[in-house]
Protein backbone atom coordinates (compact mmCIF):
# COMPACT_ATOMS: atom_id res chain seq x y z
CA UNK A 1 0.00 0.00 0.00
CA UNK A 2 1.40 3.27 -1.15
CA UNK A 3 2.23 5.83 2.00
CA UNK A 4 0.27 9.21 2.07
CA UNK A 5 2.60 12.20 0.22
CA UNK A 6 3.35 15.93 0.82
CA UNK A 7 2.80 17.66 -2.60
CA UNK A 8 4.36 21.40 -3.75
CA UNK A 9 3.65 22.63 -7.05
CA UNK A 10 3.88 26.80 -6.37
CA UNK A 11 7.04 29.15 -6.01
CA UNK A 12 7.58 26.86 -2.48
CA UNK A 13 9.37 24.46 -5.05
CA UNK A 14 12.11 27.22 -6.34
CA UNK A 15 12.86 28.09 -2.11
CA UNK A 16 13.30 24.65 -1.59
CA UNK A 17 15.45 24.16 -4.54
CA UNK A 18 17.71 27.03 -3.69
CA UNK A 19 17.75 25.21 0.38
CA UNK A 20 18.44 21.65 -1.26
CA UNK A 21 21.87 23.12 -3.22
CA UNK A 22 22.96 25.68 -0.41
CA UNK A 23 22.75 22.57 2.34
CA UNK A 24 25.27 20.99 0.46
CA UNK A 25 27.24 23.67 -1.40
CA UNK A 26 28.39 26.24 1.34
CA UNK A 27 29.75 23.32 3.80
CA UNK A 28 32.14 21.96 0.62
CA UNK A 29 33.07 25.25 -0.13
CA UNK A 30 34.62 25.63 3.46
CA UNK A 31 36.80 22.57 2.96
CA UNK A 32 37.94 23.68 -0.67
CA UNK A 33 41.86 24.04 -1.25
CA UNK A 34 44.99 23.68 0.47
CA UNK A 35 44.26 26.59 3.27
CA UNK A 36 40.44 25.36 3.23
CA UNK A 37 38.96 24.79 6.77
CA UNK A 38 37.84 21.61 7.77
CA UNK A 39 34.53 20.03 8.74
CA UNK A 40 33.89 17.87 12.53
CA UNK A 41 31.17 15.93 12.29
CA UNK A 42 29.19 13.19 14.61
CA UNK A 43 30.40 9.68 15.58
CA UNK A 44 30.48 7.88 12.15
CA UNK A 45 30.83 3.83 11.70
CA UNK A 46 30.98 4.07 15.92
CA UNK A 47 34.14 5.49 16.08
CA UNK A 48 33.76 8.78 17.16
CA UNK A 49 33.67 12.08 16.15
CA UNK A 50 36.00 12.89 12.98
CA UNK A 51 37.49 16.13 11.62
CA UNK A 52 37.85 16.05 8.08
CA UNK A 53 38.44 18.27 4.92
CA UNK A 54 37.44 15.83 2.34
CA UNK A 55 34.26 17.63 0.73
CA UNK A 56 33.00 14.80 -0.93
CA UNK A 57 32.82 12.90 2.59
CA UNK A 58 31.06 16.11 4.56
CA UNK A 59 28.35 16.40 1.86
CA UNK A 60 27.68 12.06 2.61
CA UNK A 61 27.01 12.81 5.91
CA UNK A 62 24.78 15.71 5.36
CA UNK A 63 20.92 15.28 5.72
CA UNK A 64 18.54 18.49 5.82
CA UNK A 65 15.89 17.77 8.58
CA UNK A 66 12.96 19.16 6.25
CA UNK A 67 12.08 16.18 3.56
CA UNK A 68 11.80 18.91 0.68
CA UNK A 69 15.22 20.08 1.88
CA UNK A 70 16.70 16.81 1.95
CA UNK A 71 15.13 15.66 -1.93
CA UNK A 72 16.68 18.29 -3.25
CA UNK A 73 19.91 17.55 -1.30
CA UNK A 74 20.14 14.28 -2.45
CA UNK A 75 18.85 14.90 -5.81
CA UNK A 76 22.32 17.52 -5.99
CA UNK A 77 24.79 15.19 -4.31
CA UNK A 78 24.34 12.96 -8.06
CA UNK A 79 26.40 15.62 -9.02
CA UNK A 80 29.72 14.45 -7.28
CA UNK A 81 28.77 11.08 -7.08
CA UNK A 82 29.17 10.60 -10.41
CA UNK A 83 32.67 12.24 -10.40
CA UNK A 84 33.76 10.02 -7.82
CA UNK A 85 33.16 6.91 -9.15
CA UNK A 86 34.40 8.37 -12.38
CA UNK A 87 37.83 9.54 -11.10
CA UNK A 88 37.85 9.57 -7.45
CA UNK A 89 39.03 13.46 -7.71
CA UNK A 90 37.34 16.25 -8.36
CA UNK A 91 34.24 16.30 -6.14
CA UNK A 92 34.32 19.98 -4.30
CA UNK A 93 35.11 21.36 -7.53
CA UNK A 94 31.95 19.70 -9.03
CA UNK A 95 29.73 20.93 -6.16
CA UNK A 96 31.31 24.31 -5.75
CA UNK A 97 30.45 24.85 -10.22
CA UNK A 98 27.03 23.36 -9.43
CA UNK A 99 26.44 25.81 -6.92
CA UNK A 100 27.38 28.53 -7.86
CA UNK A 101 25.94 27.84 -11.74
CA UNK A 102 22.64 27.24 -9.89
CA UNK A 103 22.64 30.56 -7.89
CA UNK A 104 23.81 32.50 -11.10
CA UNK A 105 19.95 31.39 -12.32
CA UNK A 106 18.59 31.61 -9.31
CA UNK A 107 19.27 34.96 -9.14
CA UNK A 108 17.97 35.48 -12.93
CA UNK A 109 14.89 33.66 -12.74
CA UNK A 110 11.67 35.30 -13.78
CA UNK A 111 9.16 34.20 -11.19
CA UNK A 112 6.17 35.24 -13.83
CA UNK A 113 7.26 32.89 -16.14
CA UNK A 114 9.43 30.54 -14.94
CA UNK A 115 12.14 31.62 -17.30
CA UNK A 116 15.37 32.85 -17.28
CA UNK A 117 16.24 36.62 -18.72
CA UNK A 118 19.74 36.22 -20.47
CA UNK A 119 21.84 39.55 -19.86
CA UNK A 120 23.68 39.29 -23.26
CA UNK A 121 20.72 38.43 -25.91
CA UNK A 122 17.90 40.57 -23.54
CA UNK A 123 15.73 37.77 -24.23
CA UNK A 124 13.90 34.97 -21.95
CA UNK A 125 14.48 31.54 -22.33
CA UNK A 126 12.30 28.93 -20.91
CA UNK A 127 13.25 25.87 -18.27
CA UNK A 128 13.69 23.29 -21.21
CA UNK A 129 15.51 25.75 -23.69
CA UNK A 130 17.76 26.80 -20.84
CA UNK A 131 18.52 23.64 -19.89
CA UNK A 132 19.33 22.51 -23.43
CA UNK A 133 21.67 26.17 -23.35
CA UNK A 134 23.52 25.07 -20.52
CA UNK A 135 24.36 21.54 -21.84
CA UNK A 136 25.58 23.09 -25.15
CA UNK A 137 27.75 25.45 -23.77
CA UNK A 138 29.43 22.87 -21.03
CA UNK A 139 30.18 20.64 -24.49
CA UNK A 140 32.18 24.09 -26.19
CA UNK A 141 33.76 24.68 -22.20
CA UNK A 142 34.71 20.90 -22.30
CA UNK A 143 36.65 20.74 -25.75
CA UNK A 144 38.65 23.65 -24.55
CA UNK A 145 39.94 21.46 -21.64
CA UNK A 146 40.22 18.29 -23.54
CA UNK A 147 42.66 21.01 -25.74
CA UNK A 148 44.22 22.53 -22.72
CA UNK A 149 45.29 19.05 -21.75
CA UNK A 150 48.83 17.76 -21.30
CA UNK A 151 49.92 14.09 -21.00
CA UNK A 152 52.12 13.14 -17.97
CA UNK A 153 54.97 12.45 -19.17
CA UNK A 154 57.51 11.24 -16.08
CA UNK A 155 57.02 10.49 -12.36
CA UNK A 156 57.88 13.63 -11.98
CA UNK A 157 54.53 15.48 -13.71
CA UNK A 158 52.55 12.68 -11.24
CA UNK A 159 54.69 13.43 -7.96
CA UNK A 160 53.05 17.20 -8.47
CA UNK A 161 49.40 15.93 -8.62
CA UNK A 162 49.92 13.84 -5.49
CA UNK A 163 51.49 16.65 -3.72
CA UNK A 164 48.98 19.04 -4.73
CA UNK A 165 46.02 16.33 -3.65
CA UNK A 166 47.80 15.56 -0.54
CA UNK A 167 48.46 19.37 0.37
CA UNK A 168 52.51 19.10 0.75
CA UNK A 169 55.22 17.81 -0.82
CA UNK A 170 56.12 14.75 0.96
CA UNK A 171 57.77 11.09 1.02
CA UNK A 172 54.27 10.03 1.41
CA UNK A 173 52.99 12.13 -1.68
CA UNK A 174 56.08 10.57 -3.71
CA UNK A 175 55.43 7.09 -2.17
CA UNK A 176 51.86 7.25 -3.60
CA UNK A 177 53.27 8.55 -6.79
CA UNK A 178 55.86 5.80 -7.49
CA UNK A 179 53.28 3.20 -7.27
CA UNK A 180 50.55 5.07 -9.33
CA UNK A 181 53.35 5.52 -11.79
CA UNK A 182 54.50 1.82 -11.38
CA UNK A 183 51.34 0.19 -11.66
CA UNK A 184 50.35 1.96 -14.63
CA UNK A 185 46.63 2.56 -15.80
CA UNK A 186 45.61 -1.14 -15.87
CA UNK A 187 46.91 -1.22 -12.36
CA UNK A 188 44.56 -1.26 -8.76
CA UNK A 189 45.75 -0.16 -5.28
CA UNK A 190 43.76 -0.62 -2.72
CA UNK A 191 43.58 1.95 0.07
CA UNK A 192 43.03 0.27 3.48
CA UNK A 193 42.90 1.00 7.10
CA UNK A 194 46.48 0.21 8.59
CA UNK A 195 46.88 -0.44 12.13
CA UNK A 196 50.83 0.20 12.98
CA UNK A 197 50.19 3.77 13.47
CA UNK A 198 51.63 4.87 10.14
CA UNK A 199 50.89 4.81 6.48
CA UNK A 200 52.56 1.28 4.42
CA UNK A 201 52.64 1.36 0.89
CA UNK A 202 53.08 -2.31 -0.79
CA UNK A 203 53.90 -3.11 -3.94
CA UNK A 204 51.87 -6.35 -5.17
CA UNK A 205 54.07 -8.20 -8.31
CA UNK A 206 52.10 -11.04 -8.74
CA UNK A 207 48.09 -11.88 -8.37
CA UNK A 208 46.13 -10.80 -5.67
CA UNK A 209 43.19 -12.20 -4.77
CA UNK A 210 40.48 -13.29 -2.15
CA UNK A 211 41.51 -16.84 -0.05
CA UNK A 212 41.80 -18.09 3.14
CA UNK A 213 44.29 -20.87 4.55
CA UNK A 214 41.66 -23.37 5.24
CA UNK A 215 42.67 -24.71 8.12
CA UNK A 216 45.37 -23.19 10.97
CA UNK A 217 47.57 -26.83 10.49
CA UNK A 218 48.79 -25.81 7.49
CA UNK A 219 50.37 -22.62 8.16
CA UNK A 220 53.83 -22.67 8.33
CA UNK A 221 54.91 -19.08 8.83
CA UNK A 222 53.14 -19.44 11.94
CA UNK A 223 54.51 -16.04 13.67
CA UNK A 224 53.59 -14.36 10.52
CA UNK A 225 50.19 -15.82 10.06
CA UNK A 226 50.28 -17.33 6.73
CA UNK A 227 50.99 -20.14 4.61
CA UNK A 228 54.17 -19.90 2.10
CA UNK A 229 54.49 -22.43 -0.70
CA UNK A 230 57.34 -22.06 -2.98
CA UNK A 231 57.40 -24.17 -6.39
CA UNK A 232 54.31 -26.25 -6.53
CA UNK A 233 51.86 -27.71 -8.74
CA UNK A 234 48.23 -25.97 -8.72
CA UNK A 235 44.85 -27.63 -9.24
CA UNK A 236 41.26 -25.11 -8.95
CA UNK A 237 37.92 -26.12 -9.28
CA UNK A 238 34.80 -24.71 -7.64
CA UNK A 239 33.25 -27.72 -6.09
CA UNK A 240 33.78 -28.30 -2.73
CA UNK A 241 35.67 -31.06 -1.90
CA UNK A 242 34.20 -33.64 0.72
CA UNK A 243 35.27 -37.04 -0.84
CA UNK A 244 39.16 -37.80 0.23
CA UNK A 245 39.77 -40.77 -1.91
CA UNK A 246 39.04 -38.09 -4.51
CA UNK A 247 41.36 -35.78 -3.58
CA UNK A 248 44.43 -38.80 -3.26
CA UNK A 249 43.09 -39.35 -7.20
CA UNK A 250 43.95 -35.80 -7.42
CA UNK A 251 47.45 -36.07 -5.91
CA UNK A 252 48.05 -39.05 -8.13
CA UNK A 253 47.49 -37.82 -11.42
CA UNK A 254 49.38 -34.65 -10.34
CA UNK A 255 52.87 -36.78 -9.77
CA UNK A 256 54.09 -34.71 -7.19
CA UNK A 257 54.75 -34.63 -3.48
CA UNK A 258 53.13 -31.63 -3.36
CA UNK A 259 50.19 -29.97 -4.59
CA UNK A 260 48.15 -26.99 -3.61
CA UNK A 261 44.39 -27.00 -4.08
CA UNK A 262 42.05 -24.24 -4.74
CA UNK A 263 38.72 -24.64 -3.97
CA UNK A 264 35.42 -22.82 -2.85
CA UNK A 265 35.40 -25.28 0.61
CA UNK A 266 36.56 -28.62 2.07
CA UNK A 267 34.88 -30.96 4.48
CA UNK A 268 36.95 -31.77 7.86
CA UNK A 269 37.40 -35.17 6.86
CA UNK A 270 39.10 -34.27 4.18
CA UNK A 271 41.24 -31.55 6.08
CA UNK A 272 41.84 -34.25 8.30
CA UNK A 273 43.17 -36.53 5.71
CA UNK A 274 45.28 -33.94 4.07
CA UNK A 275 46.69 -33.24 7.63
CA UNK A 276 47.11 -36.48 8.25
CA UNK A 277 49.39 -37.37 4.80
CA UNK A 278 51.86 -34.70 5.50
CA UNK A 279 53.94 -37.16 7.89
CA UNK A 280 53.71 -39.24 4.75
CA UNK A 281 55.54 -36.79 2.91
CA UNK A 282 52.61 -35.75 0.83
CA UNK A 283 52.12 -31.95 1.06
CA UNK A 284 48.69 -30.97 -0.02
CA UNK A 285 47.79 -26.89 0.48
CA UNK A 286 44.42 -26.78 1.09
CA UNK A 287 43.26 -22.89 -0.47
CA UNK A 288 39.30 -21.91 0.59
CA UNK A 289 37.77 -19.45 -1.76
CA UNK A 290 34.49 -18.93 -0.95
CA UNK A 291 33.53 -15.57 -1.79
CA UNK A 292 34.83 -15.58 -5.68
CA UNK A 293 32.76 -16.07 -8.80
CA UNK A 294 33.52 -18.53 -11.45
CA UNK A 295 34.98 -16.11 -13.68
CA UNK A 296 37.66 -15.08 -11.46
CA UNK A 297 38.64 -18.94 -10.70
CA UNK A 298 39.06 -18.68 -14.20
CA UNK A 299 41.23 -15.70 -14.36
CA UNK A 300 43.40 -17.48 -11.41
CA UNK A 301 43.68 -20.66 -13.81
CA UNK A 302 44.69 -18.46 -16.56
CA UNK A 303 47.56 -17.14 -15.16
CA UNK A 304 48.75 -19.83 -13.31
CA UNK A 305 48.36 -22.09 -16.83
CA UNK A 306 45.92 -24.24 -15.12
CA UNK A 307 42.32 -25.52 -16.67
CA UNK A 308 39.22 -24.86 -13.63
CA UNK A 309 37.34 -28.12 -13.13
CA UNK A 310 33.71 -26.72 -13.28
CA UNK A 311 30.83 -27.94 -11.78
CA UNK A 312 28.70 -25.86 -14.03
CA UNK A 313 30.00 -27.77 -17.06
CA UNK A 314 29.70 -30.74 -16.38
CA UNK A 315 32.60 -31.77 -15.00
CA UNK A 316 34.23 -34.38 -12.64
CA UNK A 317 36.97 -35.43 -10.37
CA UNK A 318 36.68 -38.50 -11.93
CA UNK A 319 37.38 -37.83 -15.29
CA UNK A 320 40.60 -35.99 -14.71
CA UNK A 321 43.63 -37.04 -16.99
CA UNK A 322 46.15 -35.19 -15.86
CA UNK A 323 46.19 -32.10 -17.91
CA UNK A 324 44.02 -29.80 -15.46
CA UNK A 325 47.22 -28.87 -13.45
CA UNK A 326 49.18 -25.28 -13.35
CA UNK A 327 52.38 -24.23 -11.72
CA UNK A 328 53.26 -21.25 -9.49
CA UNK A 329 56.60 -20.14 -8.54
CA UNK A 330 55.39 -19.01 -5.32
CA UNK A 331 52.02 -18.44 -3.38
CA UNK A 332 51.28 -16.33 -0.19
CA UNK A 333 48.17 -17.12 1.55
CA UNK A 334 46.81 -14.87 5.11
CA UNK A 335 45.63 -16.55 7.70
CA UNK A 336 41.96 -16.50 8.16
CA UNK A 337 41.69 -14.71 11.24
CA UNK A 338 44.01 -11.63 9.88
CA UNK A 339 42.29 -11.35 6.43
CA UNK A 340 41.35 -12.65 3.27
CA UNK A 341 44.51 -12.40 0.93
CA UNK A 342 46.40 -14.26 -1.17
CA UNK A 343 49.07 -13.27 -3.73
CA UNK A 344 50.13 -15.86 -6.55
CA UNK A 345 53.68 -15.22 -8.19
CA UNK A 346 55.28 -16.59 -11.36
CA UNK A 347 52.49 -18.33 -12.83
CA UNK A 348 53.30 -20.74 -15.50
CA UNK A 349 49.90 -19.35 -17.66
CA UNK A 350 50.92 -18.49 -21.34
CA UNK A 351 51.19 -14.43 -21.76
CA UNK A 352 49.28 -14.34 -25.00
CA UNK A 353 46.69 -15.85 -23.21
CA UNK A 354 46.60 -13.84 -20.59
CA UNK A 355 46.95 -10.90 -22.57
CA UNK A 356 44.14 -11.82 -24.45
CA UNK A 357 41.97 -12.21 -21.33
CA UNK A 358 43.06 -8.84 -19.92
CA UNK A 359 41.84 -7.52 -23.42
CA UNK A 360 38.58 -9.20 -23.13
CA UNK A 361 38.09 -7.95 -19.30
CA UNK A 362 38.87 -4.70 -20.87
CA UNK A 363 36.19 -4.77 -23.48
CA UNK A 364 33.34 -5.62 -20.67
CA UNK A 365 34.41 -2.89 -18.05
CA UNK A 366 33.76 -0.02 -21.00
CA UNK A 367 30.36 -1.41 -21.27
CA UNK A 368 29.79 -1.85 -17.33
CA UNK A 369 27.55 0.68 -15.87
CA UNK A 370 27.11 -0.62 -12.26
CA UNK A 371 29.77 1.17 -10.01
CA UNK A 372 30.83 -1.95 -8.16
CA UNK A 373 30.90 -4.54 -10.74
CA UNK A 374 33.17 -1.77 -12.42
CA UNK A 375 35.40 -2.01 -9.49
CA UNK A 376 35.46 -5.94 -9.46
CA UNK A 377 36.38 -5.63 -13.71
CA UNK A 378 39.24 -3.32 -12.52
CA UNK A 379 40.60 -5.55 -10.07
CA UNK A 380 40.45 -8.61 -12.12
CA UNK A 381 42.77 -6.77 -14.88
CA UNK A 382 44.91 -5.77 -12.46
CA UNK A 383 45.21 -8.78 -10.65
CA UNK A 384 46.21 -10.86 -14.22
CA UNK A 385 48.77 -8.02 -15.11
CA UNK A 386 50.20 -8.67 -12.14
CA UNK A 387 49.88 -4.63 -11.50
CA UNK A 388 48.85 -3.63 -7.98
CA UNK A 389 49.80 -2.23 -5.05
CA UNK A 390 48.25 -1.44 -1.23
CA UNK A 391 48.38 1.12 0.68
CA UNK A 392 47.84 0.83 4.52
CA UNK A 393 47.07 4.35 6.37
CA UNK A 394 47.55 4.32 9.69
CA UNK A 395 48.05 7.14 12.32
CA UNK A 396 48.99 7.72 15.77
CA UNK A 397 45.61 8.02 16.81
CA UNK A 398 42.03 7.07 15.28
CA UNK A 399 40.71 10.60 15.20
CA UNK A 400 43.45 11.17 12.26
CA UNK A 401 43.20 7.95 10.30
CA UNK A 402 39.76 8.29 9.13
CA UNK A 403 41.10 12.14 7.66
CA UNK A 404 44.18 11.10 6.23
CA UNK A 405 42.85 7.19 4.51
CA UNK A 406 40.32 10.29 2.60
CA UNK A 407 43.55 11.92 1.73
CA UNK A 408 45.13 9.24 0.20
CA UNK A 409 41.96 8.13 -1.28
CA UNK A 410 41.85 11.61 -3.22
CA UNK A 411 45.93 11.50 -4.17
CA UNK A 412 45.61 7.57 -5.35
CA UNK A 413 42.14 8.81 -7.48
CA UNK A 414 43.73 12.05 -8.97
CA UNK A 415 47.34 10.51 -10.08
CA UNK A 416 45.86 7.44 -11.83
CA UNK A 417 43.41 9.98 -13.31
CA UNK A 418 46.60 12.26 -14.79
CA UNK A 419 47.75 8.61 -15.93
CA UNK A 420 44.63 8.05 -17.78
CA UNK A 421 44.06 11.50 -19.18
CA UNK A 422 47.01 13.73 -18.79
CA UNK A 423 47.27 16.96 -16.46
CA UNK A 424 45.81 21.06 -17.11
CA UNK A 425 46.17 23.97 -14.84
CA UNK A 426 45.21 23.55 -11.19
CA UNK A 427 43.47 25.83 -8.59
CA UNK A 428 40.85 26.44 -10.98
CA UNK A 429 43.18 28.02 -13.41
CA UNK A 430 42.12 25.99 -16.39
CA UNK A 431 38.78 26.86 -15.98
CA UNK A 432 39.40 30.66 -14.93
CA UNK A 433 41.20 30.69 -18.38
CA UNK A 434 38.53 29.65 -20.28
CA UNK A 435 35.63 32.09 -18.35
CA UNK A 436 38.11 35.05 -19.03
CA UNK A 437 37.00 34.74 -22.99
CA UNK A 438 33.62 34.69 -21.87
CA UNK A 439 31.22 37.69 -22.09
CA UNK A 440 29.95 39.49 -19.21
CA UNK A 441 26.64 37.83 -17.86
CA UNK A 442 27.45 34.44 -20.11
CA UNK A 443 25.51 31.45 -18.59
CA UNK A 444 28.55 29.73 -17.11
CA UNK A 445 31.01 32.23 -16.14
CA UNK A 446 30.54 32.83 -13.26
CA UNK A 447 30.58 28.99 -12.39
CA UNK A 448 33.52 28.48 -13.77
CA UNK A 449 35.79 31.26 -12.00
CA UNK A 450 34.34 29.74 -8.73
CA UNK A 451 36.73 26.74 -7.92
CA UNK A 452 39.29 29.64 -8.39
CA UNK A 453 37.46 32.31 -6.57
CA UNK A 454 36.51 29.70 -3.59
CA UNK A 455 40.43 29.07 -3.53
CA UNK A 456 41.24 32.62 -3.11
CA UNK A 457 39.04 33.32 -0.12
CA UNK A 458 39.52 30.05 1.89
CA UNK A 459 43.72 31.15 1.68
CA UNK A 460 43.03 34.96 2.60
CA UNK A 461 43.62 35.89 -0.92
CA UNK A 462 46.89 34.05 -1.49
CA UNK A 463 47.47 33.76 -5.20
CA UNK A 464 47.02 30.20 -6.77
CA UNK A 465 50.43 29.41 -8.21
CA UNK A 466 50.64 28.53 -12.13
CA UNK A 467 53.02 25.30 -11.25
CA UNK A 468 49.93 23.72 -10.36
CA UNK A 469 48.05 21.23 -11.75
CA UNK A 470 44.86 19.01 -11.82
CA UNK A 471 44.00 15.78 -13.35
CA UNK A 472 42.24 16.79 -16.98
CA UNK A 473 39.41 13.90 -16.13
CA UNK A 474 38.74 15.83 -12.30
CA UNK A 475 38.32 19.15 -13.96
CA UNK A 476 36.21 17.59 -17.33
CA UNK A 477 34.16 15.62 -15.27
CA UNK A 478 33.45 18.21 -12.58
CA UNK A 479 31.89 20.71 -15.45
CA UNK A 480 30.04 17.95 -17.04
CA UNK A 481 28.39 16.57 -13.90
CA UNK A 482 27.95 20.02 -12.25
CA UNK A 483 26.43 20.91 -15.68
CA UNK A 484 24.56 18.12 -15.91
CA UNK A 485 22.32 18.16 -12.83
CA UNK A 486 21.49 21.87 -12.13
CA UNK A 487 20.03 21.44 -16.20
CA UNK A 488 17.75 19.07 -14.49
CA UNK A 489 17.17 21.18 -11.23
CA UNK A 490 16.22 24.14 -13.19
CA UNK A 491 13.03 22.06 -14.70
CA UNK A 492 11.77 20.86 -11.51
CA UNK A 493 7.91 22.37 -10.53
CA UNK A 494 6.95 19.81 -8.34
CA UNK A 495 8.00 18.33 -5.61
CA UNK A 496 6.86 15.12 -3.82
CA UNK A 497 7.75 13.53 -0.33
CA UNK A 498 6.14 10.62 1.94
CA UNK A 499 4.09 12.17 4.44
CA UNK A 500 6.58 11.97 8.16
CA UNK A 501 4.27 9.09 10.51
CA UNK A 502 3.82 10.49 14.26
CA UNK A 503 5.82 8.38 15.97
CA UNK A 504 4.57 6.49 18.96
CA UNK A 505 4.59 8.84 22.04
CA UNK A 506 4.54 11.98 19.79
CA UNK A 507 1.36 13.48 20.98
CA UNK A 508 2.06 12.63 24.38
CA UNK A 509 4.72 14.87 24.39
CA UNK A 510 3.02 17.51 21.84
CA UNK A 511 0.14 17.47 24.59
CA UNK A 512 2.54 17.75 27.41
CA UNK A 513 4.40 20.46 26.11
CA UNK A 514 1.26 22.75 25.40
CA UNK A 515 0.19 22.37 29.23
CA UNK A 516 3.59 23.35 30.16
CA UNK A 517 3.42 26.26 27.87
CA UNK A 518 0.02 27.09 29.38
CA UNK A 519 0.83 26.60 32.79
CA UNK A 520 3.69 29.10 31.69
CA UNK A 521 1.91 32.02 30.53
CA UNK A 522 -0.84 31.37 33.02
CA UNK A 523 1.92 32.30 35.57
CA UNK A 524 3.41 35.28 33.20
CA UNK A 525 -0.76 37.13 33.31
CA UNK A 526 -0.84 36.44 36.98
CA UNK A 527 2.90 37.87 37.00
CA UNK A 528 4.19 35.21 39.31
CA UNK A 529 6.82 34.34 37.20
CA UNK A 530 10.32 33.58 38.36
CA UNK A 531 13.70 35.28 37.66
CA UNK A 532 15.00 31.88 35.96
CA UNK A 533 11.79 31.85 33.75
CA UNK A 534 11.82 35.21 32.74
CA UNK A 535 15.50 34.60 31.54
CA UNK A 536 14.76 31.50 29.81
CA UNK A 537 11.65 33.22 27.94
CA UNK A 538 14.13 35.98 26.53
CA UNK A 539 16.84 32.84 25.72
CA UNK A 540 14.37 30.89 23.42
CA UNK A 541 13.31 33.85 21.79
CA UNK A 542 16.51 35.67 20.84
CA UNK A 543 16.31 38.22 23.59
CA UNK A 544 12.95 39.56 23.50
CA UNK A 545 9.61 38.68 25.17
CA UNK A 546 7.04 36.21 23.24
CA UNK A 547 4.63 39.07 22.70
CA UNK A 548 7.35 41.13 20.76
CA UNK A 549 8.32 38.11 18.72
CA UNK A 550 5.10 37.48 18.03
CA UNK A 551 4.23 41.05 16.72
CA UNK A 552 7.51 41.52 15.18
CA UNK A 553 6.47 38.25 13.07
CA UNK A 554 2.76 39.05 12.41
CA UNK A 555 4.40 42.45 10.50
Amino acid sequence: MSKPTQVISDKRVLEYLKKGVDAITIPVSKTFGPEAGTTLMYRTYNRGPRNVDDGFYTSEVIVPKDPHTRLVSEFFKEATMRTNRKVGDGTSATTIIAGALFNYLYTTLSPKVQGFSTKETNKTLGVMAMKREILKEADIVKAQIKEASKPVKDLKDLEKIAAISLGETSELSKTIAKLAFDVGTDGFIDVVEGYKGEVEVERVEGMRFRAKVADKAFLNKKEQFKMEVEDCPMFITNYKLDNDALVQHVLNLANSAKLIVIAPDFSNLVLTKMALAFKDGAFIWPVKVPSLRTEQLEDMAAYAGAKLVDKHKGMRLEDLNGTEFGRLAKLIVSDVEVNDDAIAMGGAGKKEEIKARIKTLQGQLVETKEPQFKLLMERRIASLASAGGTIRVGSPTDAESLPLKLKVEDVVGACRAALRGGYVKGGGLCLKDIADTLPDGHILKTALLAPHNQIQINSGGITVSKDIIDPTEAVYYAVEHATSVVASLITIKTLVVEEPEIQQGEGEMVLAQAVKKLGFYWAKKENILSENEKLSELDANGGMSFEDKVSLDQG
